[in-house]
């Protein structure tokens, strides 16, 4: 090959080579009808138009009343909720300006969440509208029945077009780029670490009372004593809230980390704010532990935005070496959580969760926080190997035996409500709220080991894996055995039949349900996982299976007369050897 004089600079061969392109440094050169070639602007400024609407519908609520016969809310509310409903939208208007259409797209994405979580919990007013515990929208002042009026429906209809915008945001165009050119590295650690904390706290601000109540006619309640309704939306709200925020500050594109954490700053601050306004102006209104988490974790993440959005761009300077948060550190992360989680289920255990006016009923007379004790001992012994860089072995165990802890938790908590709602006996709420926060926790971390397993597997890990079709006899199977395991009760009394799904909805089916749904993701995840990783998810559906098992003799002690094992019990004992024996089968080499 010639090379023509003058042929480094580009000029006499003619080529215009990419570096010296004059509109490099252009807004418009690196948005997203370059990188794509169609345009999201448009479709995403509809969506936030749709989300100033839906704003403006659901603040106005309170102007039209949301029950008859009346009964207005603790101050004249609609101006705070009309700012704080639009500030979302005003959010998502200001990132398309600078041509941020990443950041704006997961502001929509976040607040089309949290409308579904805050819609579902409002269609309480459809059923029963005097046990929401909103005070921005209506105090009961009597016992009279209440029924919705226009304001209700003009607040649903506001959460449904928000979660319109967020479907059509979801289906625009983002002009991502990859992880090969994006800005992210390992450097984002320590953050990455400071926004899973602040957003478990914000997942904890959703679980109890908001304000407290001296007024009768006015409801206080928390998440073990809301209705279904309220129950389910808190219960969302607090599991986006962490999902949201990790997957954004998991981006690519340091942009959409920084939309992500605004978005759920001001989505917090909707929440949080009106009641705090009410706490205020009422007297009859106290502060609640979920109203100051909320505060705290608003104010942490939108602080936190700040250096969610430079972090990338400075790695990306400082080094060639690209990646999503490293999966070892991930690992150790995920080891920390699960480890306090499991430290957490230990205390409650040992905690007294009931008492009497002449004593304190705790581990040794309640037969039921044994498990929860096994559970957090289990859960500690998995974790804490985590805590050492670079050993990772115990992470797809822990990635499907972390249900126990919900399971049993779940079990504990409906017992110790049940005797505290039908009895003399008075719930010690010390106890209760650290069985909630190691859910809260053990949730975070499973997500944590999730987006780890998945960084492996798309940067380190990168051989071709052959599904093992040999595997599907045991593992339809095992699937059928676990669906019986927990959709039977695993023992019954003549008195009392225990929780299954098949059987009655309970605080502890929500438990029975999580480790279902957790062993069965596992079992599809088996024949397409490399020999080693699909032997630890098996070894950890093993785990759950055995804990479900368990329940029933270990509850025997306390319920002698007319004992007997349920069907969930031997199905459980069944899908523990199957599950075993599938293990074996899948760590042998395939060759």
């Amino acid at each position: 090959m010639n090379a023509r004089p003058g042929s480094e600079t580009g000029v006499e061969s003619g080529a215009t080579p990419e570096p010296e392109r004059s509109d490099r440094s252009s807004p418009t050169a690196t948005s997203d009808e370059f990188v794509l070639g169609t345009n999201p602007l448009p479709r995403l400024r509809f969506a936030c138009l749709l989300v100033l609407l839906g704003a403006i519908a659901s603040g106005t609520a309170p102007l039209f009343g949301v029950v008859t016969p009346a009964a207005p809310p603790a101050y004249p509310s609609v101006a705070p909720l009309l700012v704080l409903g639009v500030l979302p939208a005003l959010t998502a208007f200001g990132f398309l300006r600078t041509r941020r259409s990443g950041a704006a797209r997961a502001v929509l994405l976040v607040t089309a969440a949290v409308a579904v979580a805050n819609g579902i919990g409002a269609a309480q007013l459809l059923a029963e509208p005097g046990l929401l515990a909103r005070p921005e929208l209506l105090l009961r002042e009597s016992l009279r029945p209440l029924e919705p009026a226009t304001g209700t429906w003009l607040l649903l209809s506001g959460y449904t077009v928000m979660f319109l915008a967020g479907v059509l945001a979801l289906r625009a165009p983002t002009g991502e780029t990859s992880r090969a050119a994006s800005g992210t590295s390992g450097g984002r650690q320590p953050l990455f670490v400071l926004v899973l904390c602040f957003a478990a706290l914000g997942a904890a601000g959703a679980l109890p009372a908001g304000f407290r109540s001296l007024d009768p006619f006015v409801v206080s309640h928390g998440l073990l004593s809301a209705p279904p309704l309220v129950f389910a939306g808190a219960l969302l709200l607090a599991l986006v809230i962490p999902i949201a925020a990790g997957l954004a500050l998991s981006s690519a594109e340091p942009e959409v980390g920084r939309g992500g954490l605004v978005g759920l700053a001001v989505n917090l601050a909707g929440t949080t704010v009106p009641v705090l306004v009410a706490v205020l102006v009422d007297s009859e209104l106290l502060l609640g532990w979920g109203l100051g988490f909320g505060l705290v974790a608003l104010l942490g993440l939108g602080a936190l935005s700040v250096p969610a959005g430079r972090t990338g761009a400075r790695s990306a300077e400082a080094s060639s070496e690209i990646s999503l948060p490293a999966h070892t550190r991930l690992a150790v992360l995920t080891g920390a959580l699960g480890a306090l989680g499991g430290a957490l289920a230990v205390v409650a255990a040992l905690l007294p969760q009931l008492r009497t006016p002449e004593r304190v009923i705790g581990f040794g007379d309640n037969y039921n926080l044994l498990p929860l004790l096994l559970a957090g001992i289990v859960q500690l012994s998995l974790s804490l190997p985590l805590l050492r860089p670079g050993l990772v072995a115990p992470r797809p165990v822990l990635g499907t035996a972390w249900a126990i802890l919900p399971l049993t938790a779940a079990a504990d908590l409906d017992t110790v409500l049940r005797f505290a709602g039908g009895t003399r006996l008075d719930l010690v709420p010390t106890g209760v709220w650290c069985t909630v926060a190691a859910v809260v926790l053990t949730c975070c971390a499973a997500v944590c080991g999730a987006v780890a397993g998945a960084i492996e597997r798309d940067e380190v890990d990168l051989s071709e894996i052959t599904p093992n079709r040999s595997l599907l006899p045991p593992i339809v199977l095992t699937g059928l055995l676990v669906v019986a395991a927990f959709g039977f009760p695993v023992f019954r009394t003549p008195d009392h039949v225990s929780p299954g799904l098949f059987n009655g909805f309970g605080i502890a089916s929500w438990g029975l349900l999580t480790a279902l749904l957790v062993v069965l993701v596992a079992l599809v995840l088996v024949p397409v996982a490399r020999e080693n990783r699909a032997a630890a998810l098996l070894a950890g559906c093993a785990v759950v299976l055995s804990f479900r098992a368990l329940l029933a003799p270990l509850a025997a002690p306390a319920m002698t007369e007319g004992f007997s094992f349920g069907f969930g019990f031997w199905s459980a004992l069944g899908a523990v050897a199957a599950a075993a024996v599938t293990a074996v089968l899948a760590a042998r080499p395939t060759g």
